[in-house]
């Protein structure tokens, strides 16, 4: 029975391990910082033959992006190459083959990388910084061997499915741009099958991404977020947009969102409805929660008058999120506009005409540490705002549906 426990020990070791931790928990993989407003979109799978057609786009549009390439598709395509790099595109690897590291042996796995980056670096002309494996497949050796020759490891935050079939191009792009924020890896394709429904969605994606004031740069361009707190966060960030649905709210003057907004059903003590004969409105109904970017406000932070800073901004994204909560079908039943938070500064909130109130008790407490924990992070003063800990209270800050569109909706004055 000694080699079933060999075995089992090798598989977990070799196959198990470096599958859960480096593709699904991204260990040890390159991020991109929240702290600026950039995006970078990358493709993989090419060059190939639609590879042409996804660089007139970014040509036409301005955008510099990431090609993992694979090394034996850039052999076969040597001019498809050098144009990335003539036009200021960055040029990674993808293996020397696309075939899952969950088949491979480990010597067969070092080729790939190994390989791979030569014949990268010969036709490209540099060798190549960063590298994805396919479908994000990791064994031992894929997970420790990048680093030892030079290549950052590198997956992806937000994934369209681009490659199937049944994904229309609006499709895509409403995916990217709606799971859209800064710091974001956008992973796409423009090899291993047709790929015209990418390119077809390429131009109304990168619309949607400048207008929520993301600049779209290549990887090597895109800040490398370090903390691994914030890392870890900006995982399960894009975990909650994804499965509720978040949506990114654009800023008028084309910066950095400070908004977004998704369904919920509310949680909180029964609340008087817009005008006196209306019913209350009690647990469970719905709402269209804020949720706020918390870089941005972060950034807005980290002096006396930094709350307040935070409290313009968010009010001049109310007409746009006015705009958002009428023509958005998912909104259209909510009988509440609101959230919970701690920035509660003087009386900007009633003066962005919200209504506010305390939310206190050992009910309140998790959330309160979870807000708590949220200025820790993100707030420029860092572990210095728990000087400010007595203030930091959760306040549920909230409009009927009626109220916030008669201030803020398309047709108020």
């Amino acid at each position: 029975m000694g080699w079933l426990w060999a075995a089992l020990v090798v598989v977990v070791g070799y196959w198990l391990v470096p599958e859960l931790i480096g593709h699904h928990g991204q260990a040890g993989a390159w991020a991109g910082s929240g702290a600026e407003n950039r995006l970078a979109l990358t493709f993989d799978d090419g060059p190939g033959p639609d590879t042409p057609a996804v660089l007139d786009v970014l040509r036409q549009h301005g955008v510099s992006a990431t090609f993992f390439v694979v090394a034996e598709e850039a052999a076969r395509y040597p001019t498809v190459v050098e144009r990335m790099v003539s036009e200021g595109h960055e040029v990674a690897l993808h293996g020397w083959h696309h075939r899952s590291a969950l088949t491979m042996a480990p010597w067969t796995a070092w080729r790939e990388v190994a390989h791979g980056r030569a014949l990268v670096a010969a036709v490209a002309g540099r060798p190549p910084r960063f590298y994805r494996p396919p479908w994000g497949h990791h064994n031992l050796v894929t997970w420790l061997v990048p680093g030892l020759l030079g290549l950052r490891r590198v997956l992806w935050s937000i994934a369209p499915d681009d490659w199937r079939s049944d994904r229309p191009p609006d499709a895509i792009a409403r995916h990217v741009v709606r799971y859209a924020l800064p710091g974001a890896v956008v992973v796409l394709h423009d090899g291993g099958g047709d790929r015209t429904r990418t390119v077809s969605a390429l131009p109304p994606m990168i619309l949607g991404l400048r207008r929520l004031g993301l600049d779209l740069v290549p990887l090597g361009a895109l800040g490398e977020e370090r903390a691994w707190v914030r890392k870890i966060w900006a995982w399960r960030e894009g975990a909650f947009t994804r499965r509720y649905r978040v949506e990114t709210v654009a800023a008028p003057d084309g910066g950095p969102p400070v908004l977004r907004v998704g369904r919920a059903a509310y949680r909180g003590p029964v609340l008087p409805g817009a005008a006196a004969e209306d019913p209350p409105i009690r647990g469970g109904a719905p709402m269209a929660e804020i949720h706020f970017q918390n870089y941005t406000l972060g950034q807005a932070s980290g002096d006396a008058a930094g709350g307040l800073r935070a409290w313009v901004r968010v009010g001049r994204s109310m007409p746009e999120l006015g705009r958002w909560v009428a023509q958005d079908a998912a909104l259209a039943d909510v009988a509440l506009v609101g959230g919970v938070t701690v920035l509660d500064v003087g009386r900007a909130v009633e003066r962005l005409g919200f209504h506010r109130r305390e939310l206190g008790g050992l009910a309140m407490l998790p959330m309160r540490l979870y807000l708590i924990f949220l200025m820790v992070v993100f707030h420029r003063q860092g572990l210095r705002v728990l000087r400010r800990l007595a203030r930091l209270k959760p306040v549920l800050i909230y409009m009927t549906r009626q109220e916030f569109l008669a201030r803020y909706g398309p047709d108020a004055s």
